[in-house]
């Protein structure tokens, strides 16, 4: 925006004295809609730009009241929810499998807590924590990383 205002303040030079005070007053007017169209211009540049970007993103950083551009790496998409594997086409709800696991009698307790809060039983909300954690592609899939619960 400042470097429209000094175009705009060598143009003034060759108008008439007498017009001046108008042109300024007309200017002063037009300022905000004039600085809301550039916002509107850069905004839309930037969308196009990141559209067309891999890895990076571009984004509108005010900078003592003026647009600033500032490249960033762009952080990796977070991946669609997974699906509720009952409603999955191909999953036999039926099928069933039950394991046992062992794990410390703190984290059984800190499980629990966990399931009370969130007003499920032990069970399903493992099962949830699960199939959260789970890769939504194969459910029938072994999965080897770990899960946070």
């Amino acid at each position: 925006m400042v470097g429209l205002e000094q175009q705009i303040e060598t143009q003034l030079r060759f108008a008439d004295p007498e017009k001046l005070e108008m042109i300024g007053d007309v200017l002063e007017v037009i300022n905000p809609a004039v600085r809301q169209t550039m916002f509107r211009v850069v905004e839309a540049a930037v969308t196009e730009i990141n559209s067309q970007l891999s890895g990076q993103n571009v984004e509108i950083r005010l900078a003592d009241g003026d647009p600033e551009l500032v490249v960033t790496t762009a952080s990796a998409p977070l991946p669609p929810p997974p699906p509720d594997f009952p409603d999955a086409p191909g999953i036999d709800v039926s099928d069933e499998a039950r394991i046992t696991l062992r794990i410390p009698g703190y984290l059984k307790e800190i499980i629990a807590e966990a399931a009370k809060g969130a007003g499920d039983s032990v069970n399903s909300y493992v099962v949830d924590a699960l199939r959260t954690a789970a890769p939504a592609t194969n459910p029938k899939k072994t999965v080897n990383q770990k899960i946070q619960l």
